[in-house]
């Protein structure tokens, strides 16, 4: 049981700081000029979506925005944690469509 707890929680870290890495990499892309894709970020983290609203937002409304859409993101990918945790085997029992 405590291996799966650790899988979603590693799922769910991953859901939450993916978000704020991407806006880092955008930011920073745009202020060097560039214009990339936002194909990669609707995919990874779809909750991103509600970032349209946040465009004439203040710098901490903004943050707050991407932080409940961090937290969306980590619900989301814990789910996803939850259900490949059913196909980890515990200790002195065989894998589910195996037995």
């Amino acid at each position: 049981m405590r291996k799966r707890l650790q899988i979603v929680g590693a799922f769910a870290a991953v859901g939450f700081i993916l978000p704020w890495l991407l806006l880092l990499y955008y930011a920073v892309a745009r202020q060097l000029g560039g214009r990339p894709s936002t194909t990669m970020l609707l995919y990874v983290c779809p909750s991103s979506i509600a970032s349209l609203g946040l465009d004439n937002a203040s710098l901490l409304v903004g943050l707050i925005g991407w932080l409940l859409i961090g937290l969306s993101n980590a619900v989301l990918y814990s789910i996803v944690g939850a259900l490949m945790s059913i196909f980890v085997p515990q200790r002195g029992r065989s894998l589910p469509w195996k037995s």
